[in-house]
């Protein structure tokens, strides 16, 4: 087959059929515990962090104004890439099909990515914006003092007082905050942990004999994250995502979107003897609101 401009305008077209389909088709788990922020306009993202929650209050007197511009969680895109090369040889031949699951599975890395910045967040959060690490103890809001961290393992026990805890969040003024923890989000290590936690109907005790009813059955939804792995298997995070505000921000600055270098003139054709194909993206994710999630940073065994 001789190389022209139609042959590779046609694989072109099927390429990114290809990829569009298998975008659209590839699942994520951001959106559950994320919220999106950002548009392809800006390369920087500054999130308002309201100092007093949004809480009604009888109107007595002039109008108190909650101030957004008092701290400001500030994110910054990064580039991304993924590429592939593809041999001229095979295109002259007619295999170039062979390497429609390549382009494929660019397409589901490029939708992944926002699952990788999100859940990174959270493994490796960044210093929040009043200089205390993101998870701690010891957190100054208002009159209160704000606890999300511990780093006891995950059991009946410790989901209990992760809830209660959150439940006890205060504002400024000692105002409920009304934190609801609906979701527990774990890796693979903890799954079952978390199942017996969640869904059987007793608790048992450490010979496996029933012990007295699970209390805990039904109060939060499980999100089973296959990326919490290695160094942070034991981690387990408890969750307010009910509402518009989640506890990860991520920006979305411009999804992966296929773009090649394929033209017979094109230099990797010449040079190399190579078709190239590849993604782009722009992005970045941050821990974003501490008083929506508890961390249980547990070192690995």
């Amino acid at each position: 087959m001789n190389l022209t401009a139609e042959t590779f305008e046609a694989m072109r077209i099927t390429y990114d059929m290809a990829f569009k389909d298998a975008f659209n088709a590839a699942p994520t788990l951001y959106e559950q515990f994320s919220m999106t922020v950002g548009n392809s306009a800006h390369t920087t993202v500054k999130l308002p962090f309201m100092e007093q929650f949004a809480c009604m209050r009888r109107w007595l007197g002039a109008r108190q104004i909650k101030n957004l511009e008092g701290k400001m969680i500030e994110m910054h895109e990064e580039p991304y890439e993924d590429t592939v090369a593809i041999k001229v040889r095979d295109i002259e031949t007619d295999n170039w099909g062979m390497y429609t699951p390549n382009i494929q599975q660019l397409a589901v890395a490029g939708k992944a990515l926002w699952d990788q910045l999100a859940i990174k967040a959270l493994l490796e959060p960044k210093a929040w914006i009043d200089k205390k690490a993101f998870f701690a103890t010891d957190r100054k809001y208002g009159k209160s003092t704000i606890s999300n961290k511990t780093t006891s393992a995950l059991s009946h026990s410790t989901f209990k007082t992760a809830r209660q805890t959150m439940f006890a969040y205060a504002g400024h003024a000692g105002e409920p905050l009304a934190v609801n923890p609906d979701t527990l989000m774990v890796g693979p290590a903890l799954e079952f942990v978390a199942r017996d936690i969640l869904e059987n109907d007793f608790e048992l005790d450490s010979t496996g004999k029933i012990a007295v009813r699970n209390s805990c059955k039904g109060l939060a939804k499980l999100i089973v994250n296959p990326r919490i792995t290695g160094d942070y298997a034991n981690y387990w995070f408890m969750m307010c995502c009910g509402g518009p505000i989640k506890p990860v921000a991520v920006q979305k600055s411009k999804e992966a979107a296929l773009v090649s270098k394929n033209k017979p003139d094109d230099e990797g054709v010449f040079m190399e003897d190579m078709a190239i194909f590849g993604t782009s993206a722009y992005g970045s994710a941050a821990a974003a609101f501490p008083h929506l999630v508890y961390g249980g940073i547990v070192a690995a065994s």
